[in-house]
């Protein structure tokens, strides 16, 4: 194709869809422009993405390929992209000093200035093996790890929040409740000078349940912040409360508070944020999806009737929300991304990719026999075996052919040929994968367990041209939400406003990446069952609508995990937006800094404690007056699953504004400070 003039394009392409689960990539020799670009559903459909990579002039090849489903490509065309700033990100970890391992993860990470010295420090949830872990941002582009790690095992989310109003961040940690049998209270960390003790039982957080999400807020609205715990689903033995929660006494301990319609509430993640602009906290639950508006007495009152769309209460598969005013309008509509976890995935998913003839899959340990055939054209590879440990202790290997010949299941691929495996057995009822050649290139498997035995099993296979089941796989392709905020109600705009129309994403973070005054959004990809994808930036275009960008820079094409959950922030302070986010199952940690030249202005404001009841300044409205309007922000997180961050150090982008006619800046309790005629491209302190 010819590329007429160099600069960013758009790639607009009509595909049929012949099968499920179809994904478009396209590629210029071994480069990955669009990275298996969801198709949701069959039939046609229109692919059109923004490359943030600059094209070349002069003759281009370029190569389509189809991933998970057939397509048929009925046109494609190269357009000159003509909207705002395509922000372009380099991975920033090494030079940052932030080197993690492989990881999983849960949901996030917190980030806050935990030590108050001015910029973001960081909170990692790792899940299991390796520990909860702190780094302090060092001021000059490097990181260092604290000394001694939080917690280890079945960790979940994080929140910093200055319970004890002493000006450093304190730390809850929800860790998991052995799937009911151990149920217990998060474990919180009070700051001394840095140090990190456990107070939880001395300050009165006595009581817990599988712990999921954890959140500081203000909730009757006394300067001080008190605690909810949004936790997993009772087991049937499981007696008390499912969330909790805990007021602040104001003296550094807490006490149990009754709230029985949150308790009760059908929920473990949670976004905090304000739905109708009255300055009390309030609470999207999900998932199934609910509304809650805060009473400033430590209670809620469900709202979903009156503010959801029909058909939305109770909708399900929601993986994470964030507050984003894409209209700039002054209040927080709700973006919502959707698809499925990681335990909805562990049964009935395979992927199976034609053009590198390898099979996916993940199926569950629970009691009962699938099976798959497939065709080669010569030996057959099998790799990645792995079983969840669920308390079996017994044998589970391959059987080949029809003698049952057996082998352990491999620790690393084995190429298997058809003469080592000819026949298919009769007798099948032991536990194990068995594997039969049937002649003529093809083959049988399958898979059987007399009892509950693995929490889940995977594997893969190699060389495989097609591959058939009876039964059906699981479709992952999902429609995010967008809900815009009409003040009494919300109102779905997905359509309209061009967020993607499928895919499997698990989380989401907001900022002004290009600094031209309006909200986007990363959203962050599953992708393959064994294969990380990139992830997607949405862009506002500033007319109500969203351009998907990708070859944005902030991927490891050498990751070997997931798409989760990450936060936009300013790291180095240089007024533009950064990223951490994290890659699950397992994946690495990832520091991605913003290289974007010939941005707008910016300013940074940071909000301290208020001048007269020193009230901590989460939940504070950050509000500026330009030229070209006026912008709002709230000190929350920029996008929520399990855990919390306290974003007080509030990014703004200014475009081609040279000054603020008016900041405003507002805590909870009422308390104000304004300015004029403020300078900008700096950072701004206002409070204590």
């Amino acid at each position: 194709m010819e590329v007429e003039v160099a600069g960013h394009y758009r790639v607009v392409c009509e595909v049929e869809a012949l099968e499920r689960e179809a994904r478009l990539s396209m590629l210029e020799g071994e480069t990955v422009l669009l990275d298996r670009v969801s198709i949701p559903g069959l039939g046609l459909h229109q692919v059109d993405v923004v490359l943030a990579r600059r094209l070349t002039a002069g003759e281009h090849r370029y190569t389509l390929r189809a991933n998970g489903g057939a397509l048929r490509i009925k046109s494609l065309a190269l357009q000159r992209y003509e909207g705002p700033a395509l922000p372009r990100f380099v991975d920033i970890s090494t030079a940052a000093e932030f080197d993690t391992e492989l990881t999983w993860k849960y949901g996030g990470p917190s980030v806050a200035d935990i030590d108050g010295d001015g910029d973001y420090d960081f909170v990692l949830n790792n899940h299991d093996k390796v520990p909860a872990q702190v780094f302090w941002n060092q001021g000059n582009g490097t990181v260092i790890e604290n000394e001694k790690p939080l917690i280890r095992w079945d960790v979940h989310g994080t929140a910093a929040g200055d319970y004890d109003r002493d000006g450093d961040l304190d730390i809850i940690v929800a860790q998991g409740g052995g799937n009911g049998t151990a149920p217990a209270p998060p474990h919180l960390f009070r700051n001394d000078e840095g140090e990190f003790v456990e107070v939880t039982q001395e300050v009165g957080v006595t009581q817990g349940a599988r712990g999921r999400s954890v959140r500081w807020i203000d909730m009757d609205l006394d300067g001080d912040l008190d605690l909810l715990m949004i936790n997993a689903g009772q087991i049937i033995h499981e007696t008390g409360p499912r969330n909790f929660v805990y007021e602040n006494k104001g003296d550094g301990s807490f006490t149990y508070f009754s709230s029985p319609e949150i308790e009760h509430a059908d929920a473990e993640r949670i976004l905090v944020t304000d739905l109708n602009g009255d300055s009390y906290d309030d609470l999207v639950l999900f998932s199934p999806l609910s509304l809650w508006l805060g009473d400033g007495d430590l209670t809620f009152t469900e709202v979903s009737e009156k503010m959801l769309p029909k058909g939305y209460q109770g909708m399900k598969l929601i993986t994470a929300a964030a507050p984003v005013d894409y209209d700039r309008d002054g209040d927080l509509d709700i973006y919502l991304t959707r698809g499925k976890v990681y335990y909805e995935l562990a049964s009935q998913s395979l992927d199976f990719d034609a053009i590198a003839g390898t099979v996916d899959l993940r199926d569950d340990g629970s009691e009962g026999r699938r099976g798959l055939t497939f065709e080669t054209e010569g030996d057959l590879i099998l790799e990645e075996f792995f079983h969840w440990y669920r308390g079996y202790d017994g044998a589970y290997p391959i059987y080949l052919g029809r003698e049952k010949l057996t082998m352990d299941t491999p620790t690393e691929a084995i190429v298997l040929q058809p003469e080592q495996a000819t026949g298919w057995p009769d007798d099948r009822r032991a536990n194990g994968w068995y594997v039969g050649y049937l002649g003529e290139g093809k083959w049988q498997m399958e898979w059987v367990k007399d009892a509950n035995i693995f929490w889940g099993m995977r594997m893969s296979l190699g060389g495989v041209k097609t591959v058939h089941t009876d039964w059906a796989p699981q479709n992952s392709n999902v429609q995010d939400v967008l809900l815009r905020n009409d003040g009494e109600q919300f109102v779905e705009v997905a359509t309209e406003t061009n967020i993607p129309k499928g895919g499997n994403h698990q989380g989401v973070t907001v900022a002004d990446f290009n600094n031209d005054g309006y909200d986007d959004l990363f959203v962050y990809r599953f992708g393959m069952l064994r294969q990380r994808v990139e992830d997607l930036l949405l862009i506002n275009d500033q007319n109500g609508h969203f351009v998907q960008v990708m070859s944005h820079g902030a991927h490891d094409w050498e990751d070997p995990g997931h798409g989760d959950m990450g936060q936009a922030f300013d790291f180095d302070l240089d007024g533009k937006i950064d990223m951490l986010n994290g890659s699950d199952n397992p994946g690495r940690w990832y520091l991605y800094g913003n290289q974007t030249t010939k941005l707008g202005g910016f300013a940074l404001i940071h909000v301290g404690y208020s001048p007269v009841g020193q009230v901590d300044p989460l939940s504070a409205v950050v509000e500026i007056e330009t030229a070209s309007g006026t912008q709002k922000r709230r000190v929350a997180s920029a996008g929520a699953i399990h855990s919390q961050s306290l974003l007080n150090i509030v990014h703004f982008g200014l475009a081609e504004n040279q000054s603020i006619d008016k900041l405003t800046v507002t805590w909870r309790n009422g308390e104000q400070i304004v300015r004029t005629n403020q300078v900008v491209n700096q950072v701004i302190k206002l409070g204590l």
